[in-house]
């Protein structure tokens, strides 16, 4: 369970065209959003034609287009002192991060600068302070303000120090990157060539079966389409599933002892089938099950019997033991049946499909096991996976901008997240859909092919991967209906599974990109600890008081304990921050006059721990 160290950034100068060159823009602004206030640098960044693959390249790329800048500015008004001082530390700059060495951020839970980290790694502004002979000033800064952005930095010096070294607070504002959250995930043996489509557990065991569409892990070991990752005399590695498949596979489900497996293919270990077979792992041999004449997208156990849903003939079949029964007997009509979840006593069935009952009901249905109904009016959008979580079914859906997740609530299905209409650069969530949902204990992870962030300044803390709690208990208050962003992988996931030591993801992702550089997952990594949590116990998210709550002029926000390198964060419901206060006392009392009516997250950041709470804010 390797990790990779960070590659070593390359580009060059050549003119890219304008859509390129606006990405680019908005990949800085995530990195610094004083990008904005810099028209000189336009024409920098206008001609960079790297492809950074994780955000530390991007820190790289922004420190270098923000070097380039600064040397080309006119001194004119500086003395030849301040001009060598200016020179020297672009020079250390240089050096600095053509090193790639950044902070890493294992105190937040979101992107936010750092000034020192746990290793003694100075961010750029402090390297410069510190490698000009003010190295008790960036600790002093770091003392008291670890996490502030320049322009909130009030400890005494900084102006002086900028001032005799030829630069200005601005530039030492633009100078300073962010740094997103660090959770550590684990490849399993450097991962696979191709794209994982599902993923199943033998709990017995613990040995875990994958299909998708590969022929082999990266190490070297033939898995045609379907592999297994098994504990065993020499520790956890990938072994061959009898020859695999020659298609893809899209649904696998262990049952009884032997492992089921659909797809789009013709033989299995050398055995003639027809887009699902059998495999009995105590003696290695592949058998047909019965035919299906197109592609099968998911099985599934109900009253003892097997089931599978795709796009054959009649889209949902029974296996009688001998033959596939359909089931649908015209009920379904449309594409296909993309999943099957056991809710409620039900066959609970989702995909792209009709209901033939008269009247519009569209890509949800139920099956007692021996008619078919139809669920509510059904989504606004196609179903990719269905689950159950807290007793209520929740549905992950093919069209983010219209219905990303569904819940059926009070007999219907509502609406319960969608993109934001903000700007995809500020959004808090913002994609194309949602792939798979997987209840663990009281928290529902939610993959797919989206964007989260946590509404703390610019740019995307998560991709791919998030978490959400319907009650999240910190202490005396709860939290109600909470996302958090989990990972930020390079492309979509696919597929989740739980297991004893963590949760496993597949899809078609390379990296996990990571504050620190990157982890080559290759289609499918494993994360660890308490509920998976991106936060380590030693920065769980605790409670504080607020009083009076509700409140109409001012808080008074009380902080169990002593409190250092702390900001005060004050967030609507949506996740975009309103106010931003650095705290100085454990007693702090926050001007809340000007806010509108309504109910607000408070969270105060701290290098040992997040704390957080609610108010109301009435007239």
């Amino acid at each position: 369970m390797k990790k990779t160290s960070l590659a070593i950034l390359l580009f060059c100068l050549i003119p890219l065209c304008h859509f390129a060159s606006e990405e680019t823009f908005t990949r800085l602004l995530e990195v610094n959003k004083e990008w904005i206030k810099q028209p000189d640098a336009e024409r920098y960044w206008r001609s960079f034609s790297g492809q950074p693959r994780n955000f530390t390249e991007w820190i790289t790329a922004h420190l270098t287009l923000v070097e380039m800048t600064l040397r080309n500015r006119s001194t004119a008004t500086l003395t030849e002192a301040q001009k060598q001082n200016r020179l020297r530390l672009l020079d250390e700059l240089r050096g600095y991060y053509k090193a790639g060495i950044y902070p890493i951020n294992d105190y937040l839970p979101y992107k936010n600068p750092i000034f020192i980290d746990r290793r003694g790694t100075h961010c750029a502004v402090g390297y410069l302070m510190l490698r000009s002979g003010y190295g008790e000033l960036a600790k002093r800064i770091d003392a008291n303000e670890k996490f502030a952005y320049v322009h909130q930095i009030k400890t005494r010096g900084v102006e002086a120090w900028a001032y005799i070294h030829g630069f200005t607070v601005d530039e030492l504002a633009w100078i300073q990157p962010a740094y997103p959250a660090s959770m550590p995930t684990y490849d399993l043996d450097g991962g696979l060539n191709g794209v994982v489509n599902v993923v199943t557990v033998d709990p017995a065991n613990g040995t875990v079966w994958v299909g998708g569409s590969f022929t082999a892990s990266t190490s070297g070991v033939p898995c045609n389409n379907i592999g297994k990752w098994v504990n065993g005399s020499t520790g956890w590695s990938w072994e061959s599933v009898n020859g695999g498949v020659n298609g893809t596979v899209h649904a696998l489900l262990y049952h009884n002892n032997l492992l089921y497996v659909g797809g789009q293919f013709t033989q299995a270990g050398g055995v003639n089938v027809s887009n699902v077979a059998v495999y009995n792992p105590a003696n290695g041999q592949w058998s047909p099950l019965g035919q299906l004449d197109n592609t099968v997208l998911t099985l599934a156990v109900y009253q003892g019997n097997i089931y599978a849903g795709g796009r054959f003939t009649g889209l949902l079949a029974k296996w009688d033991g001998t033959n596939w029964i359909n089931v649908s007997q015209g009920f379904l009509t449309g594409a296909e049946v993309r999943t099957l979840e056991v809710w409620s006593n039900l066959l609970t069935i989702g995909g792209n499909f009709e209901l033939n009952t008269g009247v519009p009901r569209f890509h949800v249905a139920v099956y007692n096991g021996s008619a078919m109904s139809s669920l509510g009016l059904g989504t606004l959008t196609p179903v990719n996976d269905l689950q159950t979580y807290r007793g209520k079914l929740y549905a992950a859906c093919d069209s983010a901008s219209v219905c990303a997740i569904a819940r059926f609530d009070d007999g219907d299905w509502v609406v319960h997240l969608k993109n934001d209409t903000t700007p995809v650069w500020q959004a808090a969530f913002h994609g194309n859909s949602v792939k798979a949902l997987l209840a663990v204990d009281s928290t529902l992870y939610i993959a797919g092919d989206f964007a989260y962030n946590v509404g703390m300044g610019i740019g995307y803390y998560g991709g791919h991967l998030m978490k959400f709690n319907d009650v999240l208990h910190n202490g005396t208050f709860p939290e109600y209906n909470v996302y958090g962003p989990m990972l930020m992988l390079d492309a979509p996931v696919n597929c989740l599974a739980t297991s004893a030591e963590g949760m496993l993801f597949g899809g078609l992702f390379i990296d996990q990109q990571m504050a620190f550089g990157e982890n080559n997952l290759n289609h499918i990594g494993k994360v660890f600890g308490d509920s998976y949590s991106a936060i380590s116990d030693a920065h769980k998210v605790r409670s504080i008081s607020v009083f009076p709550n509700p409140a109409n002029n001012q808080i008074n926000v009380l902080m169990p304990g002593k409190v250092k390198h702390a900001l005060l964060h004050i967030t609507d419901l949506q996740g975009r921050e309103v106010e931003r206060y650095e705290v100085l006392t454990s007693n702090t009392f926050v001007d809340v006059t000007h806010l509108t009516n309504g109910t607000y997250l408070l969270r105060l950041a701290t290098d040992s721990g997040v704390y957080t709470t609610r108010f109301l804010k009435i007239e």
